[in-house]
Order: structure tokens, then sequence, then C-alpha cells
């Protein structure tokens, strides 16, 4: 009996780590108005501007393909952080946006063809402090960890607390543990445990 529940339990093990993956942040090189990294050992620069027609901020990214994000904002300060494994033929792209307090960030894939397709806007931002700064609606992209599997691609927060929707009228602030979101289809959902 103890040699089949080992047996069982290595095979689970096994089949767990065969079928989901854990995507880290890639090494970002940021100075000033410009970042450089490596995707899949394709090299890409990524941009800091203003848009000319609406003065509005955006980020443009050059490589194997070239996207361009425009803010919504006109004030707004942009962030990306890059998720990616290398046993796996896509990354996400997760650009978070500032505007006086976050304002959630809008997730992309990145496919096997280096194309960015947008997957959807996670409404969450970090309540916490950050040094001697009062408790303020801050990014997520410090907190936040992807974890890929077969059926679905799991996007959790490693802060105590959330805001969901922030600065908006159905803004809420909730534990970490209690909310997640998933993507199947392409279509993030929201997961919250009341």
């Amino acid at each position: 009996m103890r040699k089949l529940l080992t047996i069982t339990l290595m095979l689970i093990i096994t089949t767990t780590c065969l079928f989901s993956q854990t995507l880290d942040k890639i090494s970002i090189e940021k100075k000033s108005s410009e970042a450089s990294f490596s995707l899949n050992k394709e090299k890409y620069k990524a941009y800091f501007g203003i848009t000319n027609e609406s003065r509005r901020p955006k980020i443009q990214f050059s490589g194997k393909t070239n996207f361009t994000y425009d803010s919504q904002f006109q004030d707004a300060k942009l962030d990306f952080e890059i998720f990616s494994n290398p046993k796996l033929n896509f990354s996400y792209l997760v650009i978070n946006t500032y505007f006086g307090i976050t304002m959630g960030a809008e997730v992309y894939l990145i496919d096997k063809d280096y194309q960015f397709i947008p997957l959807g806007h996670l409404p969450v931002g970090a309540y916490n402090c950050i040094g001697d700064e009062k408790m303020n609606y801050n990014s997520i992209l410090s907190y936040l960890s992807i974890f890929y599997t077969k059926e679905k691609t799991y996007f959790s927060f490693e802060v105590p607390l959330i805001v969901l929707n922030p600065g908006q009228t159905t803004e809420q602030i909730v534990e970490s543990n209690k909310i997640h979101y998933t993507l199947v289809d392409r279509k993030l959902k929201r997961n919250l445990t009341e």
C-alpha cells in the first residue's frame, strides 16, 4: 500500500510538472526613456514617448515585430514587465498605467510569431505604501505572478491587499488571497471569494 501511494504521488508530481509552468519576469534594462530586453534570443527595444496627435504617453516596441501601446490618459506614466518561460512558445506583456494612482494593467500575449495580441484589462492595483509614502493604489507589476497550465493561466498577486477597479465608483479593497484572474480562450476572468 505504501509503495502504491508513493508511486501515485510521484506520478501526480511528474504530470503536474509536465503540464504547468511558472512564468518569470525577464530582465529589462531601463535607461531614461528607453528599455531593452531579449525575448527568446530576439532583441527588443522599448521607447517611451508621446503621441503627436493626442499628446498621450506611448511605448513603442521594436524588434522582430513592432507594436505601439498608446495610453488613454494624457499625463499618465507607463511601465511594463514581460513574463516568459523558455519551455513555452509564448510570453505575456503587462503594461501598467499610473495616473496619480494606478489605473490597472493591460495584458498582451506575445505569441510564437512575436505578434502582440490584446487579452484584456486587469483592473487591479496593489493597496500598499512604498517607502515613506502613505497608502496608495500602486502598480501591480512588482506583485504579479503568472502560472500556466494546459487548461488555464492564473494571475495572482503577492501583496496583502488589492484594490479592484481603482479610481472608479465600484472600487473595492480585498485581501489578495481572495482574488485571482484566469485566462481561458484568451479571455480574462475575475475569480473573487467573498
